[in-house]
């Protein structure tokens, strides 16, 4: 019984990874950022990440039947929080006049949850070689995730405020003397 579940999970939670992963690096590229953009992707970042932390709590004294309500709740609130984060950097990226930087922070977490995955998975299942217990390789996927999100986000937001930038510009006024003036550079 509780195997099968484990399966189950394991495989939800690979064809999620994996069936977003694509999907968002081109939408943020086709079409004009919204304000939302960032609240579904931070609802599946945060998800993920939730999830990782629940089953970390539900292995406390190894992985029962009666030990699901954590990869709920986990799953539940980091959704929430992420979505909301992802809803705030929206809002302070729109009321400053330069969307996008939102969408590095947003899509950087989910790749990062998507490589500390696999990676976490591989040390784990070479943990599992070992030690003959299949368990090490959902904690070595679970403490992937959570990495690979949170070191994901804070390149993001790295990459999103390096690509707009403020500078000071010398104009040449009518009478011939120079003042400086604000402007905005972009890279892209």
């Amino acid at each position: 019984m509780m195997r099968s579940f484990v399966r189950i999970l394991q495989t939800a939670c690979v064809v999620l990874v994996l069936g977003c992963l694509a999907p968002s690096a081109r939408a943020a590229e086709s079409q004009p950022p919204t304000v939302f953009d960032g609240a579904y992707q931070g609802l599946l970042v945060g998800g993920l990440a939730g999830l990782s932390v629940g089953y970390l709590f539900a292995r406390q004294d190894g992985l029962h039947s009666s030990d699901w309500k954590p990869l709920v709740y986990g799953a539940g609130i980091g959704a929430l929080t992420g979505s909301v984060l992802g809803l705030t950097l929206g809002i302070v990226d729109m009321s400053q006049n330069r969307p996008g930087r939102n969408g590095y922070v947003m899509r950087d977490g989910l790749y990062g949850a998507g490589l500390g995955a696999v990676l976490g998975g591989i040390v784990g299942g070479l943990a599992a070689i070992s030690s003959k217990k299949g368990e090490h390789i959902l904690l070595g996927g679970s403490i992937g995730v959570l990495s690979g999100t949170c070191l994901g986000m804070g390149v993001g937001f790295v990459e999103g405020y390096r690509k707009y930038s403020a500078t000071v510009a010398p104009v040449q006024q009518p009478d011939g003397s120079v003042s400086f003036v604000p402007a905005f550079a972009g890279r892209f």
